[in-house]
């Protein structure tokens, strides 16, 4: 669960022990979660963190989520199961100028004071990979809210802009 994740972690003794945070994570527990496009805030997300040295900057760290959410389908507002997996690697700089020193598969991410939020680190993973907009495989639009070509344009009665046309 969360309370197994510290609040912050001093990075200069997290990468020099080589540190290994291994669990699960409710996405409840996930302040910027987009909660309108969840169906159930009670899935279990496993999480892996593993914190390494880095020459080109204050240090880096492994990340990877996996866990099946159930989102709410765009289309037809039918839950559906969503699988999420990935790993990546990210780069801590507290200098703007050390970006570029990252490789280009290490993304940046910012530090001050030397501490990391390591709940913040595997909430980043788990956005990325939720959709902007879930689709369910197959799903249709239901009808009711598609428009019906087949009616009868308003005639210009019906217009409430037609009393206009006397001003000109």
């Amino acid at each position: 669960m969360a309370q197994s994740l510290p609040e912050t972690i001093d990075l200069n003794a997290a990468v020099r022990n080589r540190w290994q945070l291994t669990g699960q994570i409710k996405l409840s527990d996930l302040q910027r979660m987009p909660h309108e496009l969840l169906h159930s805030e009670d899935t279990l997300i496993d999480y892996d963190i593993q914190f390494q040295t880095s020459q080109a900057v204050l240090g880096e760290a492994v990340i990877k989520v996996k866990g099946d959410l159930e989102l709410i389908c765009q289309r037809s507002l039918e839950p559906f199961t969503y699988t999420i997996e990935k790993e990546s690697t990210v780069g801590f700089i507290s200098e703007v100028e050390d970006e570029a020193k990252l490789p280009p598969d290490v993304l940046a991410t910012w530090v001050e004071d030397m501490l990391v939020d390591p709940k913040a680190l595997v909430e980043d993973e788990i956005l990325l990979l939720i959709p902007d907009y879930p689709n369910k495989a197959g799903a249709e639009l239901d009808s009711k809210y598609l428009s019906d070509d087949s009616e009868e344009p308003e005639s210009e009665d019906d217009n409430p802009f037609s009393v206009l046309k006397d001003l000109k």
